[in-house]
This record gives structure tokens, C-alpha cells and sequence, in this order.
């Protein structure tokens, strides 16, 4: 396998797969977990720092497709379908897909894609809508190194969609990203890894939750007096529990803390892939989501902003690639609920591939919502639109927080501040194992001209 950048629809030929993909597909799981460490420095990097003054020697090298394709599919990679191993009758409503990746997601809602961008352009993976092929193997075990290969790459390519070309215009100074971070983010030669989720997809399926007839929840707006949250009527008929009182702040932090993490998980995947492919990087907070997204004075990652009643405008989505379930995309929330009710029954359709032997009869036993509940979701969802102008209210429909970089590193920085250990030998040996026909004869990365 050529460890140039293939371009999409070329073969991979097995014979050419360099020695370090066998390394880093062998490489013991607790040693990823033990040697993980933030490596900051990569090739063409200058630190400024008067106590650790440093400029590479070495030209930036960008990642190889199939290293990408490894650190893509370890971030948010398809792993199959789920188990669904839960009472059909009392849990299964509450899944929103059948299919498995490589983070664990509340409800299986995987409302979390993963943006990420090199020298060559900003891409998405869309892999919410990807489905296993008839007949496919989740899981490697069982095949070759190439087969492996071939398989990661395949999979990478079939979600990979190219947004613009060049590398993300993303913030390079304050306010968007911090100082500390401005000299190695997003430079050349590394690919910046940016998980975006969805928050409405999981807010909305909470909503059916809380509010059906067996949670009975009174939500309420604690901006105005802990009034019923456009949920009148079914307060005064004892539809929803006055006693079972939740403030919009509460449920909305309770959405986030449960979907935020996914953002963590895949950052700390690409930690360890990168430690597994001897590659340097790092997971940080420096910029800031409005900026990222497109709603600051960089275009960024280009997402369409509303404008809220009060208060800053906020990400709804990326036309066309990544919407949320709200206005502009709908008319109001009672046509967004009635999409995600689309999108998610859906899933038990005929032709969507389950995880059962025999699936006829667990489908049949899963209860749909009734029709006093997804009008009460309907009624709370627009109350938000109508009083807030927006939806969810605090919480950004479409949410940003962490990035995780990945790099080749330079070498030299670390042996010359640091004792043994400070990298591995999956560091030391990256471009003789990865990149022979770069690597000079000590194994180490092309210099630069100058």
C-alpha cells in the first residue's frame, strides 16, 4: 500500500502495505493505554519558548489515506449492528438506530459526526446513515493484515465527504483560539480531528422518555416562574405528575452531560490510535465553538446560524450534510418531531438489517409512542420556538467542544528535552517502518530545505 494519499476509488494493492501497519494492528492494547501521553510538537514546528527553544529541522509530512482511514475508523468507525439486548417491551423503544460504532452512545443515537481536516481539504464522515453491508463482518478478527487494511480503507472512503478544498479556515488567533495553542493547531502536515453532535436528535428521544405515560414528567420554565413548559392541559388533567416537576435547565444539562461525552470518546480513541501508529497529538479546548462552526470572523467548518429572541445567534447545521431537527430545516418543532419519528421508526422497517435471528418477533413487540405523547413533545418542543426563539434553549442544537489533533512528531524535539521514554518505539521508528521511501538511512524524516 502506497503511503502517498490514494486517491478515492483507487485499489489498495496488499504487497504494498507498509511493516508499521502490522505494528500498529499488533500493538498491545494496555501499552496503548500506558504510553498515551499528549505529544505536542510535530514536523515544521517552531516552540517559542525561551526554556524549550525549538525549531524542527524536518518538512511537515501529512498522514498517509491509510493512516487517516485508521485514526477515522478508531474515532466513530461502523463496528455492526448493536445487540439490542433489552426487553423489547420496556427498553427497545428508546434505540434510535441498530447500527454499532466504535464509542457507546445513549439509545444508539449516534448524533455525534466527526469533521476533520489536512492540507488537501475539510472533510465530514457521514456515517449516521451508513448501514453494514448484507452479510458483513464487524469485527476484524479472523483476517489478514491487508484484508484489515482493505477493509478500513473501504469503509473510510464510503463515508469520507469532501466540504471544500485547502485546509479549514479556522481560527489562528484570539478571541478563536487561544494563545497556547496557536502555534502548532492546524498547521501543516497534521489532520485536526472536530466531533460535532447533534444535540436535538437525543433531546427530542428524551422527550418521549420523560413525558410518556410512564414517566409522566412535568416539565417547566424556570425563567418564567416554573410555568408548565406549554404543557398546560396535561398538567391540569393529571397527564404529567405536578409532583414529577423538571426545570428546562435541568433536562437540558442532562441531554449534554449525556452527549458530550461522546465527543470525548472519540478524541480519546484517536489518542490511542495515534499511540498504537507511533503518531504524535493531542486533545484540546482552545478554540471556541462559534468560531469553529462558522459564527465568528472565520468562516470555519461553515454551519448555517439563527438568530435567538435574545441573546447570540446559534448553530443549527451544515446545509445539506448535518441538520438539526429545527427551524430552518422545518416549518416548527411539530414538523421536526414528526422527522425524527420518520427517521427513527424507520429503523424497524423490513429492509434495515437487525441484529436477531429471528427480528420479526422482537420488532412486533416494541411499543410505539402513543399519540397523547408525541403531542405533549410537540407542544414542549414549540413552546421553546415560540417564548426562546430557539430550540433547545441553552444548549446549542448543534454542539462543539473538543478537538483532537494528530501528527508526525519530531523526534529530536524529545530527545533533546527529555529522558528515555518521553516517546515510543512506535515514535522512533515511525518513517522507517511507515514511510521508507522518505525516511533517510537513520530512519528519520525528510529536512528541510533551508
Amino acid at each position: 500500500m502506497s503511503t502517498t494519499r490514494s486517491k478515492p476509488g483507487q485499489g489498495i494493492d496488499p504487497a504494498e502495505a507498509p511493516p508499521g501497519l502490522a505494528d500498529a494492528l499488533t500493538y498491545p492494547f494496555f501499552q496503548t493505554i500506558f504510553d498515551r501521553k499528549s505529544r505536542r510538537v510535530g514536523l515544521g514546528m517552531e516552540v517559542g519558548s525561551e526554556e524549550l527553544k525549538y525549531r524542527s529541522p524536518y518538512e511537515p509530512v501529512p498522514l498517509s489515506e491509510l493512516e487517516e482511514a485508521l485514526l477515522c475508523m478508531a474515532a466513530t468507525g461502523l463496528t455492526g449492528l448493536n445487540l439490542g439486548d433489552l426487553d423489547p417491551r420496556t427498553g427497545m423503544s428508546t434505540l434510535v438506530q441498530w447500527t454499532s460504532r466504535s464509542w457507546p452512545s445513549a439509545c444508539s443515537n449516534h448524533g455525534t459526526e466527526l469533521f476533520f481536516s489536512n492540507d488537501d481539504g475539510m472533510y465530514m464522515l457521514n456515517m449516521f446513515g451508513l448501514l453494514p453491508e448484507p452479510g458483513e463482518v464487524a469485527s476484524l478478527a479472523g483476517k489478514s493484515i491487508d484484508e484489515q487494511a482493505e477493509k478500513v480503507v473501504e469503509l473510510y472512503r464510503r463515508a469520507k465527504v469532501e466540504l471544500s478544498p485547502g485546509r479549514a479556515p479556522l481560527p489562528t488567533t484570539l478571541p478563536g483560539l487561544f494563545d497556547f495553542n496557536q502555534w502548532n493547531a492546524n498547521k501543516p502536515g497534521t489532520t485536526l480531528f472536530i466531533p460535532v453532535t447533534n444535540i436535538t436528535l437525543e433531546y427530542i428521544n428524551l422527550l418521549f422518555i420523560y413525558l410518556s405515560r410512564s414517566y409522566r414528567f412535568s416539565l417547566v420554565d424556570e425563567q418564567n416562574g416554573n410555568r408548565s413548559a406549554g404543557l398546560d392541559d396535561a398538567l391540569k388533567s393529571g397527564r404529567v405528575e405536578e409532583a414529577r416537576q423538571m426545570g428546562m435547565v435541568e433536562l437540558e444539562s442532562r441531554a449534554l452531560s449525556a452527549l458530550v461525552v461522546e465527543q470525548a470518546f472519540i478524541c480519546q480513541n484517536v489518542n490511542l490510535a495515534n499511540q498504537a501508529l507511533g503518531l504524535g497529538g493531542w486533545t484540546f479546548t482552545g478554540f471556541l465553538p462559534r468560531y469553529v462552526m462558522g459564527g465568528g470572523d472565520v468562516p470555519g467548518l461553515g454551519f448555517r446560524f439563527e438568530e435567538a429572541k435574545v441573546g447570540p445567534s446559534y448553530p443549527v447545521g451544515l446545509d445539506g450534510h448535518f441538520e438539526a431537527f429545527v427551524p430552518p430545516y422545518f416549518a416548527d418543532m411539530h414538523e421536526a418531531v414528526d422527522a425524527f419519528m420518520d427517521l427513527k421508526w424507520s429503523a424497524l422497517d423490513d429492509d434495515v438489517p437487525k441484529p436477531y435471528k429471528s427480528p420479526e418477533s422482537v420488532v412486533q413487540a416494541i411499543p410505539r409512542p402513543h399519540e397523547d405523547t408525541v403531542e405533549l413533545v410537540k407542544a414542549f418542543c414549540q413552546y421553546c420556538i415560540d417564548t426562546y426563539g430557539r430550540f433547545p434553549v441553552y444548549v446549542d442544537p448543534m454542539y462543539q467542544r473538543l478537538t483532537v489533533q494528530s501528527q508526525h512528531l519530531d523526534p529530536d524535539f524529545y530527545e533533546e528535552f527529555y529522558p528515555p521514554g518521553a516517546i515510543s518505539n512506535q515514535h522512533v521508528n515511525h518513517f522507517s517502518r511507515w514511510h521508507p521511501d522518505l525516511a533517510d538511512e537513520n530512519g528519520k524524516p525528510p529536512r528541510r530545505a533551508d
